[in-house]
């Protein structure tokens, strides 16, 4: 068995990330996407724990595509909340855990008493109430936050996996294909070069009955009986710093009428 190696940060990384959602019915589709830059900056390395904290900077770039609704105008207000954040990772590289939660929520109460000024409907207070309780310093603080499309993906605990013939079985957990959170059984090829490696990664949804009110979502978008949900992609580490500086992930979604795609891609400046 092989193991990726991880070492800390050590300069700051640029990358620009977009990602696009595409729904299509029928004959009709709708087609949305978002820019952002990324900028990662690295704390200095804790000699006795081993601990790195890291800035991650994220400013969208205009133009984007959004839908043109209120929730989806308010879901990305409440967005900007995570623009910039520090989190610790541990030695593995792994995060665990978001610091300055504190300054985070009182970001937030700025933003709430926006939203509640702009927007109006009986939807909106039950709306601020449900952020409320996820954005609450604590325990479950962390958790929340890493379910972040970005972060999510960026994230994949590479450095934890054991390779047996350059081949690893992962389970995830994916947020953003639809509003509840998908399990997904992966297969993972490690490529190495003397330039570069690189993971080329393919899977297909966990069938867990009705997995957080996925079924009921379905319905609401399609009579029809799920085709499949499939994950293909690729993630590449830079052969000095031994991080990810680009990775494209393409979620499909398909029954015979419905067909969703989320792709996130992550390349560098």
């Amino acid at each position: 068995m092989s193991k990726i190696l991880y070492k800390p940060l050590e300069k700051p990384l640029s990358m620009l990330c977009k990602v696009e959602i595409t729904e299509k019915t029928g004959n009709d589709e709708d087609y949305f996407f978002k820019t952002f830059s990324v900028e990662i900056f690295p704390h200095k390395t804790s000699f006795w724990s081993g601990n790195q904290n890291i800035d991650i900077v994220r400013k969208p770039i205009s133009p984007n595509n959004l839908p043109d609704n209120n929730a989806d105008a308010f879901a990305q207000q409440v967005s900007a909340v995570l623009y910039q954040l520090t989190i610790k990772l541990g030695l593995n590289g792994v995060p665990s855990a978001v610091e300055k939660q504190h300054e985070l929520w009182q970001k937030w109460l700025n933003i709430r008493e926006n939203l509640a000024d702009t927007f109006t409907g009986d939807w909106v207070e039950p709306a601020l109430t449900k952020v409320d309780v996820k954005m609450l310093p604590g325990e479950t603080f962390t958790p929340y936050i890493m379910q972040d499309i970005f972060l999510n993906e960026y994230f994949r605990n590479i450095y934890d996996a054991s390779f047996t013939g350059n081949v690893f079985y992962s389970k995830r957990t994916v947020h953003g294909l639809c509003p509840f959170p998908i399990q997904f059984n992966e297969k993972w090829l490690l490529h190495t070069s003397d330039t570069e490696q690189s993971i080329n990664f393919s899977g297909k949804w966990d069938k867990i009955d009705d997995q957080s009110g996925f079924k009921k979502w379905l319905k609401n978008k399609t009579d029809d009986r799920l085709g499949e949900i499939r994950v293909e992609g690729q993630y590449q580490l830079d052969p000095v710093t031994g991080w990810c500086n680009a990775l494209e992930s393409c979620y499909f979604l398909t029954t015979n009428s419905y067909k969703k795609t989320l792709k996130i891609t992550l390349t560098t400046n």
